[in-house]
């Protein structure tokens, strides 16, 4: 079976476009443009739809099963906020790790992606079948441990391949991947967890299993490559934040988005079901349309970043979609919410997109697997702490959003740090006046 994925994918890498004009994998050179990597910047954002689709069913849909074990929203929250526990250790560990490893016919970067990858689909296999909070616990650790293993020296991979100046458009494709994992989460999942509930958990870990495959003709294009020993400058974690004072200012401001992703992920499917009375099936179609507009805001993202940069983009955005959330609380029904949903999802879609570009084009040349892991290590932040600080919310505030079970107060609660997040990247913009040397294409591969 892992053979005629194989060869699937390396007949992807080596096709034909829709005018009948063949194109190749290859490393990008000077001047080419993303058109004319497509092969690359396709096979390189497989992985993404694999990982959004995991954690996506595992943080919207392990709540629902949680939620049976442990009684409690608050429980629930800590379970889930777990995953920050982890992304404030493994990540720096694996992204710093995978800038030092010595060269070897894996590469740097795959074998924590080999090592990752078989922990995060046990984990998913596991959760649905478990029976105690213990064996449920264990599930989410294997996922987490798995997941931010593989994912910081996966985006190192971007900046090992392609040049800065793509590094805007070529996030806009991943988010595009990671917003369709999202979309297929959230109304595929939504279907089948009425069915049978293991049903999105297996499905997922499959995906995550197959897609991680498109990355093997991607290593072994690296490994022909006759510059193939990277030039890596790797410094210590301690120094990249000693030198880039703007990069710590952006892992403050990541980690409030995260609080804020982190805490509606969680519990906005309890939201719309035991807050507003409406089915999972709801549910899914409701978010589905957060994932259209995840997909429709990608591209744009890249294009506004290219034309007005990376940091007033990502500032306007935050404050559009912070205001947003907050509006969130006053609707005690679905209809109202459905209209301004498509547009603050857009908001919220640039703000997703463009961090990870941001922190490449922060780090010094050399460290973008230690900027990867930064960039986990400020999300876990958020993420230890959203889902705790929301479920606690929505248990002492209860009384006071009577009507939504106590649910509602989840918007302010996470639009309040995405305004904040947006005021602090005007600290930023006006103190970013750091060199970013200039990048050739392929990081001297080609």
């Amino acid at each position: 079976m892992l053979g005629v994925a194989d060869s699937l994918v390396e007949r992807l890498a080596h096709g034909q476009d829709r005018h009948g004009q063949r194109w190749d994998l290859h490393l990008p050179g000077e001047g080419e443009s993303t058109a004319q990597i497509r092969p690359l910047l396709f096979l390189l954002g497989l992985p993404t739809f694999g990982l959004a689709l995991a954690i996506s069913v595992l943080t919207t849909f392990g709540p629902v099963i949680l939620i049976r074990l442990v009684q409690s929203p608050a429980s629930v929250g800590a379970l889930i906020g777990a995953e920050g526990a982890f992304a404030l250790v493994v990540p720096i560990a694996a992204g710093s790790l995978s800038d030092r490893l010595s060269p070897s016919p894996l590469g740097r970067r795959l074998p924590f992606v080999l090592a990752g990858a078989p922990l995060a689909c046990t984990g998913l296999a596991v959760l649905p079948f478990s029976r105690s909070t213990g064996v449920a616990a264990v599930a989410v650790l294997a996922f987490f441990v798995g997941y931010y293993t593989y994912y910081p020296p996966y985006r190192a991979l971007y900046a090992d391949l392609l040049p800065r100046r793509l590094y805007a458009r070529a996030q806009a494709g991943q988010a595009i991947a990671r917003g369709i994992g999202l979309g297929v989460a959230l109304l595929v999942g939504g279907l089948l967890l009425g069915e049978w509930e293991p049903f999105p958990f297996l499905i997922a870990a499959a995906t995550l299993a197959v897609t991680t495959l498109a990355l093997l003709p991607v290593f072994r294009l690296q490994a022909r490559c006759k510059d193939s020993v990277l030039p890596y400058e790797p410094a210590s974690l301690r120094t990249i934040l000693r030198r880039r004072p703007s990069l710590r200012r952006f892992s403050v401001v990541n980690a409030l988005w995260e609080f804020s992703f982190a805490g509606l992920k969680s519990f906005i499917v309890l939201y719309i079901v035991r807050g507003l009375g409406r089915s999972p099936a709801v549910a899914s179609a409701v978010i589905a349309v957060v994932a259209v507009a995840y997909v429709v805001g990608a591209p744009l993202a890249g294009r506004l970043a290219d034309r007005y940069g990376l940091v007033r983009v990502l500032r306007v955005s935050s404050l559009f979609y912070g205001a947003g959330l907050l509006v969130g609380v006053l609707p005690h029904s679905l209809a109202p919410l459905l209209i301004g949903l498509p547009f603050v999802a857009l908001a919220g879609a640039i703000v997703l997109t463009l961090p990870q570009a941001l922190a490449f084009t922060l780090a010094p040349a050399g460290s973008e697997g230690a900027a990867a892991g930064l960039l986990d290590f400020s999300r876990g932040i958020g993420v230890v702490l959203g889902p705790v600080v929301v479920g606690a919310a929505v248990g002492v505030f209860a009384p006071v959003f009577d009507s939504t079970a106590g649910y509602a107060v989840m918007w302010p609660v996470i639009g309040i740090p995405v305004l904040l997040a947006g005021m602090l990247l005007k600290t930023l913009e006006e103190g970013r006046a750091e060199p970013i040397p200039p990048r050739s294409g392929g990081s001297g591969l080609v």
